[in-house]
């Protein structure tokens, strides 16, 4: 387990236990309590602690980071409301509209930390954003030495098992440490950020459908929805958007799928090939970009698809580098040595048979192919239902390419129902007391559509630190330090 050099508080628990709860060997006293370190629990801790707040960061795996560490490092984002509402419809839009008014000062915050961020943007990210590279890694420990500095503690291997709770307000969490021991954490609000429920097979199931069990996990292993339990348990609210998800296309088969797998696997080029399913008819635009490519193949015969290409996108997109810093790589020669089923042909009809082969009807495959080809080369339409953008560009140039491929999840997009300060609220759009969440765990910012992943989590973090660092300050202790009364207004301003 690691630990802070300080811990807050600290005292043995009595023999017969706190507050009822029996068996507790430690009991701590802080400000805010944050579960999870991915991005928006870092940036959680990190803004309750510059606002002066005692801070408790708890990761329940022995690392911290998260998902957040595994990723590329983009921090990107819709570039307008207006382009939240186009690729977003069925989007929060009341926290799209402040996830976009609040980006260019988080960014601002991170190049003042002396965060190395990319000093030119990238756009068109996932087809429509706007982002920065940047070091995940540089603010996540910048997030942790913030906490730290303001005499917080940050516990790696530390379990959060419920929530404990004063009638209806949350007044802390129970932890299982490393060792084995429980130890009570009493604190003025609490945060949730434990990155989604992709890590829970039943709840995807209940949310998304039998195909659910076919998603590979391109994850962290710990999300597995203990902040949506937490949460629930103590009367929040659901979200929509609990069958949608974000995740990417990987070759189908592979040997084997490990956290170095996650960014060469993915096939971030999909939009620019022709997509089927194993009946060989396409039903999505594939100019929709991978992130909804990979949601709309779940929902296919055996959640799989096959990508067909050509050597100008096998030359170009494939080796393109998708993300400034991600490098430049041979996807499709990474899934074929990844065990990835696989076809190239000189003639199109060739790869044809060969796809045949796999069980594919070649009829409905050379129709779909050739309709593809009618209307892409007219400016676009409509062939078979589904449409072809007016930017869509049929194989041509042999060799031909075929590649089987399979969905992932690395986050879900439902979650706890919260407002635009981070306040997690039950059924009726009342705010839980005491209890506030962010990033994955929050649920309807993202839907089908999605609006990014680092910068939604830190800007989302930032709400839910601000308001549990507000309403920590709220609270008056008696002398021997036990809360006896909540003073609403009388929260902290911004240092």
């Amino acid at each position: 387990m690691s630990t802070a050099t300080k811990q807050q508080d600290s005292v043995p628990a009595p023999h017969h236990g706190l507050g009822g709860l029996h068996g507790v060997d430690e009991f701590r006293r802080v400000d805010v309590v944050v579960v999870g370190s991915g991005v928006s629990g870092s940036a959680a801790a990190m803004t309750a602690a510059r606002r002066g707040a005692k801070v408790a960061l708890l990761e329940k795996q022995a690392a911290f980071g998260g998902s957040a560490a595994l990723s590329a490092g983009m921090f990107w984002t819709a570039p307008s409301v207006d382009a939240y509402r186009r690729r977003i419809p069925l989007g929060n839009v009341e926290l799209g509209s402040r996830l976009v008014g609040d980006y260019a000062e988080a960014l601002a915050e991170l190049r003042a930390a002396g965060v190395w961020v990319a000093e030119e943007p990238k756009r068109d990210v996932m087809t429509f954003g706007i982002g920065y590279s940047t070091d995940i890694h540089g603010i996540l420990a910048w997030c942790r030495d913030q906490v730290l500095a303001a005499g917080g503690e940050t516990t790696a291997g530390a379990v959060v098992t419920e929530l404990t709770r004063n009638g209806g307000t949350v007044t802390g969490v129970l932890v299982r440490t490393a060792d084995g021991r429980r130890v009570r954490y009493e604190a003025g609000a609490v945060v949730l950020a434990s990155g989604g429920f992709q890590g829970d097979r039943a709840e995807l199931t209940r949310s998304i459908g039998p195909n659910a069990d076919r998603l590979v996990l391109r994850s962290n292993p710990g999300s597995v929805g203990d902040g949506l339990r937490l949460a629930r348990e103590a009367g929040s609210g659901g979200t929509t958007a609990m069958s949608t998800f974000y995740g990417h296309l990987l070759p189908y088969p592979v040997r084997n799928f490990e956290t170095a797998h996650y960014l060469p696997y993915s096939q971030y080029y999909s939009g620019s090939t022709v997509l089927v399913n194993l009946q060989g008819r396409r039903f999505a635009d594939e100019t929709d970009g991978d992130e909804l490519l990979n949601q709309a193949v779940t929902f296919q015969p055996q959640a799989r698809g096959i990508l067909i290409f050509d050597e100008f996108v096998r030359s170009t997109e494939v080796l393109e580098e998708p993300f400034p810093g991600l490098g430049s790589i041979d996807r499709l020669g990474i899934a074929i040595e990844a065990g990835g089923q696989h076809a190239v042909a000189k003639t199109l009809p060739e790869l044809v048979d060969m796809v045949a082969g796999w069980g594919v009807d070649r009829g409905q495959l050379a129709h779909t192919l050739d309709r593809y080809a009618e209307l892409a080369g007219h400016g676009g339409g409509t062939a078979d239902g589904v449409p072809v953008s007016a930017s869509a560009r049929a194989p041509q140039d042999g060799p031909f390419y075929a590649l089987m491929v399979q969905p992932s999840i690395t986050f879900t997009f439902g979650g706890i129902r919260t407002n635009a300060r981070g306040e997690a609220l039950d059924d009726d759009g009342v705010a839980v007391p005491g209890l506030f969440a962010a990033g994955a765990d929050i649920g309807g910012l993202s839907n089908y559509g999605y609006a990014g992943g680092l910068a939604p989590g830190y800007i989302t973090g930032r709400w839910a630190g601000t308001s549990a660092a507000d309403r920590a300050a709220a609270f008056v202790r008696n002398e021997s330090g036990v809360v006896v009364a909540y003073q609403p207004g009388s929260e902290r301003n911004a240092q």
